[in-house]
């Protein structure tokens, strides 16, 4: 069996919406400059640590991933505070990930049936995946 597991160490960063602006008449769309930079880091650490690992890209095959995004705990939160229950929404950090490994690691992200994904306080801040085969069970 195929398995992916790693540490990601990077800042968690939410998937920015995508922006308009008129250009000489014409509405231009773009990636928020702050989601570009967090996409190309985690690429990059992943490139860097996997070396070339397509493993699940050239196969249709359903995928499970499991991500936990673990950010500082900011000095201000009340002590009995131990979950970041605070934004960014969970769901946008997965997006950024899930994004950002298309078309190196797996063909499309609509490959991943299974997510397990939470979010944490730790240090350093940091991403630990792992992504496997689904077997449906």
């Amino acid at each position: 069996m195929t398995k992916i597991k790693t540490t990601i160490y990077v800042i968690p960063t939410a998937k920015g919406r995508p922006r308009s602006t008129i250009v000489h008449g014409h509405v231009k769309t773009y990636t928020p400059a702050k989601t570009r930079r967090a996409e190309s880091d985690i690429m990059a650490m992943i490139r860097l640590q996997l070396r070339e690992t397509k493993v699940f890209y050239y196969a249709n095959i359903p995928l499970r991933i499991e991500a936990t995004f673990y950010r500082e705990r900011p000095k201000t939160l009340a002590k009995r505070a131990t979950m970041p229950v605070q934004r960014p929404d969970l769901d946008n950090y997965m997006k950024l990930l899930t994004d950002s490994l298309e078309k190196y690691i797996y063909k499309n992200d609509s490959q991943i049936c299974t997510a397990v994904i939470r979010k944490r306080f730790g240090s350093p801040p940091r991403i630990e995946l792992t992504i496997e085969v689904d077997w449906g069970h």
